[in-house]
Parts: structure tokens; sequence; C-alpha cells
């Protein structure tokens, strides 16, 4: 009987923690209504910048050409992370989709609990909470916590957003929720990477959570075209960032 018991708590915490792949933020939709909690990633999630310079794929970029340069892991992850205070202080950013923007007002318009969640850390969240409001989005709104948190971790919270500061999302979610005392019965998750998705669905499987992850892929063609040669170039012109379509004529 206790065996029968454990089989049906694995069967219930496999059938309650999936993660679907879609390519419009339209085809979360139906599913949000469902769940308590709806947390989104910030880049290539929500916002991207304007130009190449400045994007995730850019920032992955600059990191796997320092590696090739000579510099082990840690000093071309500092020298990326250097790169990317300079050029995230000063770029402008713009929607994934509109429909992301009009998604996030109907929730919370119905009061559904909704929050930020990123790798960004304290370094990086004013420059977040700038671009967010370039775009007229607030995620403090219908957040779970009003006030400013840090974690000792280096992790942080503000604005109703989860600055996880490169470490495990689902690990510092878990901090998150012991420190305000609240725990959702349901999460939806919606992230452009798989990985930090499994990270999230990894903790609610272990705390008995509902969770839906959403693997966004919208921007899936254009990370996977990124043109370094169109970055070099804008990257040198930071006083006044030329366009992708200005970089590419000069190139040609």
């Amino acid at each position: 009987m206790k065996k029968i018991a454990i089989f049906l708590i694995i069967i219930f915490n496999f059938c309650s923690a999936q993660i679907i792949d879609i390519k419009n933020i339209k085809e979360t939709k139906k599913h949000l209504k469902k769940y308590d909690l709806v947390l989104f990633d910030l880049d290539n999630t929500i916002m991207e910048p304007v130009q190449q310079l400045a994007s995730d794929q850019w920032f992955f970029h600059q990191m796997k050409s320092h590696e090739i340069n000579g510099l082990d892991y840690k000093k071309a992850l500092d020298q990326t992370l250097a790169q990317w205070y300079e050029v995230q202080a000063i770029t402008k950013v713009k929607l994934v989709e509109t429909d992301v923007k009009d998604l996030i007002e109907k929730l919370q318009n119905k009061n559904t609990l909704i929050m930020g969640l990123t790798t960004r850390g304290v370094e990086l969240s004013l420059a977040a909470i700038k671009q967010l409001d370039s775009l007229g989005i607030d995620l403090l709104k219908t957040a779970p916590k009003k006030e400013k948190m840090y974690f000792e971790t280096g992790s942080f919270y503000n604005k109703g957003i989860l600055f996880t500061n490169g470490i495990n999302k689902g690990k510092v979610l878990e901090n998150f929720f012991k420190k305000i005392d609240f725990y959702p019965k349901s999460i939806v998750f919606i992230d452009d990477k798989l990985h930090h998705l499994n990270e999230v669905k990894n903790f609610c499987s272990n705390s008995n959570i509902k969770f839906l992850g959403f693997r966004y892929g919208y921007l899936d063609e254009k990370v996977n075209n990124f043109d370094k040669t169109i970055s070099d170039i804008q990257y040198k012109n930071l006083k006044n960032i030329i366009s992708d379509k200005a970089a590419k004529n000069m190139i040609e």
C-alpha cells in the first residue's frame, strides 16, 4: 500500500509539472487563469534591445570570444559583465511582442499575482527597471511583495522583480517564498531559456507546487542569426549607437 501511495505521488508531481514550447505569447492565454502566480523572465521574453548590441545573444558572443582569446571562465565572465553593465546603462529597448504588454496588463487588471524573475543582479536592476518603465510596464502592481529585499547570496528583489544574480532561479525563488512566508499552489513561468524553466520546475516538483513552464521561442531565429560583425561596429560607437541597418550598410 505504501509503494502505491509513493507511486501515485510521483505520478501526480509528474503530471502537475510540464514545459511547453511556444512561438507566440498568445499561446499562453488559455492556461494562465488556472494558476496563482505568473512569472516573467525579462530579456528576450518581455523586452529586447533595439539593436544587436546589448542583447542576450551578444553577451554570450562576448563571453565566448574572451575565452577563445585565452581568458579562463571567471576572467571571461568578469570582462563580459563589465561590458554588459556598460551597454545596458545606455541601450534603448523595445517589446519582444506588443502582446506581451497587453497580456501583463490584462492579468494585472484581474489582480493576478505577477512578478519578474531574471538572472540580472543588483548592478543591472536599476537599468532593468528603467527599461521596463520606458515600455510602460510596472511589475509591482500585483506582485506578492511590495518592499525591497536583499539576500545573502547577492540576489535582490525590487519593483516586483526578483534579480537572482546568476544563481539558480528555482533556489532563489524558494528563498524568496520562505522569506515572505508565501507559498503559491501553482506557478506559470515564461522564459526563453529551457534550463531556467527546469530550475523552477524542479523547485516546484520538490515543493508540491503545480507548475507550467513556457519555453518562449519568439526570438529563436533572431538569436540563431546573430551577427557579431554588426554588434562589434555598434560597440565601437557607444556614444551614439547606430542601428543594425546602418551597421550593415557600413559593412557592405
